[in-house]
């Protein structure tokens, strides 16, 4: 539009002096492997383009050391993540990235073909893979799909859904319809979920770049509900460092682990970082950092204290990376399992993780998660101090167990900064072995409806300078919030609000306006409804054209719906915002205060808890250790959460602790024991309820001649009669592929059996009251055959033992035993079966039975029995010799 009215004298004028000048200044300054590069790039572009200067677009693209090419190949990770492991800067990279893309798609150049090798090998990446990457990390954190705070991210407050500019032309370009629809299906089904949460449609950057007479215009296609459905599931990413656990529905349960490169610049030193998050609350929290010119930035939210994470020595963690060793999440009874670990956290002690997330655990939703937490120290003549830190929210209270003292002085704020920004901390120290449980928790009280503004808690500022405290200018309370700088914060956003406003008659608060400038903001209540397309809510607009206080006192009937909301039976969240159909106006500046929701009958609506949060159970067997209590930082840093932290001595150290979301009812008995007793064995007891259900992580355990046995077991069994295993599951073994190991009683009667798919090695072992049970399954040459090796140890006399090798047996039998075992032959493709039962008496003199189904592929590999039983190892691919 000014081009055509400017005069050549004027057009040479901004060429040279402004738009050359500023190419020049650009290119003078490469920022080489950098966000701001990508800036770089699409300016440098866009001035090629308008100037028609090739070289300029041709430096953008194609530039060795900075351009888009170099950017994709080096910048961004096999998994499409950027480089600096933030979800904020790899939005605001990828914006800059798209711009290139259209300036580029305008002029006929279509750079979304350009592919770069993967680091790993395996074929090339795109920047499509920018795209799907925040597809796969996204999850619902306090009912709206957003993301965990990773690195320099400011908080939890980002949300897929905002990213609307971005996903519009991901859909365009690869999605179902799009001009060159994605070959995974995965990905063309993402594009479509996200148009769903983000309505469709043309946003304002689409409306300023594309003109509507363009040919280029982009279709934008609505979705079908179907397509809705769509959710993310559980991943591990690899080149990212992040593995994702999620049930079949991610809003359930979520958990994170944290391994991957370090970051650069925008790092945070939080190796083996525990992210979780039960029924879309945040459970086990990272809360980002703040302004990078606050000494908290640096001092506290960089450092490892700030994080769910492993300390040494009370130091922040060097720089470090890690890697998942084991990963598995399709086993029975929706058990998940993973492993990793890291560098050198220190200089001679690196870590390890490893989570076992137990989902629905009591039938009621009770999600129980085993972490342990393992320090590595590679010099055995030194002793170290570990620490294990857990974030959370809500009141903290002592469950059982525990008896902190007030006004403790944390001695390692004189070695490490981090620690001084601990509040109130107190100490409580519990002995090694100790007899009693040790138990403590955190209760969310999630649902809140009325809001002074005496704190921030629940609220998602998207910039929170823009958004703080007040206690200069309050109409209740001790505090307003004041909104200032809206186009830098143009909306905040609370989630965790009660969703039936049904009884509700109508919403009240003040807002002090410090200037009459008649710009306008909205309140937002939306209304999702999974059936319609676009954005469901109920809103209200506000004109600030007035000074000082005003009360507002709204009906229902005066907020406008929009599209189909389902109802005022379900509020998903409370939105004030700036930009909603407007523009920010810089010079607003306000506080808002006594924001409350009545009955008709004068009442106020209430707050209601759902009873979310955290209990911690830890290891009865542990060592001495000391846990520290206090109030650390929140983002942005006017207001405290709890934290507890756990500190062992000693040369390595395990920490094992139960977290089970929500909290246990009053009065239940949890008791939770550890045993590392057998080598790569870390089994655990949970007492719960008078149920005893034992968890085994098998790690590295290699057997000769056979592959690395990495798995999990669990056995579950009553308190009425503790010698009968009533179930056995979760066996996961990576080498078998793929496997099934279905549920199964092995009570009196076989049921269900146990399934093995062309594998190697099937084991377990079970302790019981008199006698232990280790029985090995090797599946030999012959398509028929197979070997057990099982062995039974009596309490009463560990000399007593029974071995039992190709159907025979090599050992002392116990008169009062009987053990039988039996082979059928399979048909031709069919399975063969190998049955056991045994019984044995028990302390009380009852005679307990045991019975093990075993189904073998008629397809099987070759395998040597292990060197422990090499007395009865064979070759024989018979089950009738003997050894």
């Amino acid at each position: 539009m000014l081009y055509n009215r400017m005069t050549d004298a004027q057009r040479a004028m901004v060429e040279h002096n402004l738009l050359r000048a500023m190419a020049a200044t650009i290119k003078r300054n490469n920022a080489g492997k950098s966000n701001w590069q990508t800036w770089h790039n699409a300016a440098l572009a866009a001035v090629g383009y308008v100037v028609n200067d090739p070289s300029l677009v041709e430096h953008a693209i194609t530039d060795p050391t900075s351009g888009f090419t170099y950017q994709l190949q080096t910048s961004v990770s096999d998994d499409g993540f950027w480089w600096e492991n933030s979800i904020a800067y790899h939005f605001y990279t990828l914006q800059a990235m798209q711009w290139l893309l259209y300036v580029c798609s305008r002029q006929g150049r279509d750079l979304t073909i350009i592919t770069a090798p993967r680091e790993d090998g395996r074929g090339t990446k795109t920047i499509e893979d920018m795209y799907i990457f925040p597809i796969a990390l996204a999850t619902p954190l306090n009912s709206g799909w957003g993301y965990p705070a990773l690195n320099d991210d400011h908080s939890e407050g980002i949300s897929i859904s905002g990213q609307k500019y971005l996903y519009l032309f991901a859909n365009w370009q690869w999605g179902a319809n799009g001009r060159t629809p994605s070959g995974k299906e995965y990905n063309r089904l993402a594009y479509a979920w996200v148009m769903s949460l983000s309505g469709g449609g043309v946003d304002n950057q689409q409306q300023l770049m594309w003109s509507s007479s363009s040919s280029t215009q982009p279709s934008y296609n609505t979705t079908s509900p179907s397509i809705i459905s769509f959710t993310p599931t559980s991943v591990h990413l690899p080149a990212a460092g992040l593995t994702i656990m999620t049930g079949n529905n991610r809003t359930r349960d979520w958990a994170l682990l944290k391994h991957g490169p370090h970051g650069g610049y925008h790092g945070h030193y939080d190796k083996l970082e525990l992210l979780f998050a039960h029924d879309g609350v945040s459970i086990l929290t990272d809360y980002g950092t703040v302004e990078y010119t606050q000494p908290l930035h640096y001092n506290y939210f960089k450092r490892t204290l700030s994080h769910n994470s492993l300390i040494v020595d009370g130091v922040t963690q060097q720089e470090a990376s890690g890697a998942n060793e084991f990963f598995e999440t399709s086993m029975i009874h929706n058990m998940m399992v993973t492993s990793v670990n890291s560098t050198d956290l220190i200089p001679g002690v690196s870590g390890k993780r490893s989570i076992i997330l137990l989902p629905n655990m009591d039938g009621s939703g009770r999600t129980f998660l085993i972490d342990l937490l393992e320090a590595i120290n590679r010099n055995s003549s030194r002793s170290h101090d570990y620490y294990c830190v857990y974030h959370s929210s809500g009141t903290f209270q002592s469950v059982q167990g525990v008896n902190f003292q007030s006004n403790y002085s944390i001695p390692e704020k004189n070695v490490d900064p981090q620690w001084s920004y601990f509040q109130n901390p107190s100490l409580s120290t519990v002995p090694a072995n100790y007899q009693d449980i040790v138990r403590y928790s955190w209760t969310v009280p999630r649902l809140t409806m009325q809001d002074g503004f005496e704190n921030l808690a629940g609220w998602s500022p998207s910039y929170s300078n823009s958004f703080q405290l007040d206690d200069t200018n309050v109409k209740e309370g001790k505090n307003s919030v004041r909104w200032a700088d809206h186009p830098s914060g143009s909306q905040f956003v609370k989630n965790n609000i009660q969703h039936d406003w049904s009884d509700a008659s109508r919403v009240t608060f003040w807002i002090y306006n410090q200037f009459n400038n008649s710009a306008f903001i909205t309140i937002v209540l939306y209304s999702e409804n999974a059936t319609s397309t676009g954005i469901d809510y109920f809103s209200y607009r506000i004109t600030l054209n007035w000074l000082n206080w005003r009360y507002f006192n709204l009906t229902k009937s005066q907020f406008s719906a929009a599209r189909s909301p389902v109802g005022w039976n379900k509020i998903d969240s409370i939105t004030w915002s700036a930009a909603w159909s407007t523009t920010p106006n810089p010079t607003s500046s306000l506080n808002i205060d006594a924001f409350h929701v009545w009955r008709a009958d004068g009442t106020l609506m209430p707050d209601v808890s759902t009873g979310g949060g955290l209990e911690v159970v830890a290891d009865r067997n542990g060592p001495e250790r000391s846990i520290i209590a206090a109030q650390a930082p929140n983002q942005p840093a006017t207001s405290y959460h709890p934290v507890v932290v756990t500190k062992i001595t000693g040369n390595d150290s395990i920490f094992a602790h139960l977290l089970v979301s929500p909290p246990l009812d009053d009065g239940v008995i949890i008791d939770f024991e550890s045993n590392y007793s057998s080598p790569g064995v870390s089994s655990f007891t949970i007492d719960y309820g008078g149920n005893f259900t034992e968890i085994s992580l098998l790690r590295d355990i290699t057997d000769t001649s056979l592959s690395t046995v990495r798995g999990v077991r669990k056995v579950v069994y009553s308190s009425s009669d503790h010698a009968r295993v009533m179930h056995v599951s979760g066996y996961s073994l990576p080498f078998l592929s793929p496997l099934s190991l279905d549920d199964r009683n092995v009570g009196l009667a076989p049921s269900s059996p146990i399934i093995l798919i062309s594998g190697e090695i099937f084991s377990f072992q079970h302790s019981f009251t008199s006698c232990s049970l280790d029985a090995t399954v090797y599946m030999m040459p012959s398509s028929s055959s197979a070997v057990v090796l099982c062995r039974f140890d009596v309490s009463s006399s560990p000399s007593s033992s029974i071995f039992m090798a190709n159907g025979t047996f090599d050992g002392e039998i116990l008169p009062s035993s009987s053990i039988t075992m039996t082979f059928s032959s399979p048909p031709a493709g069919g399975r063969s079966y190998v049955s056991l039962s045994y019984s044995l008496p028990s302390d009380d003199g009852i005679i307990h039975q045991v019975s093990l189904y075993i189904a073998s592929s008629s397809s099987v590999s070759s395998s040597t029995p292990s060197s422990s039983a090499s007395s009865s190892s064979t070759s024989s691919s018979s089950l009738t010799n003997t050894t």
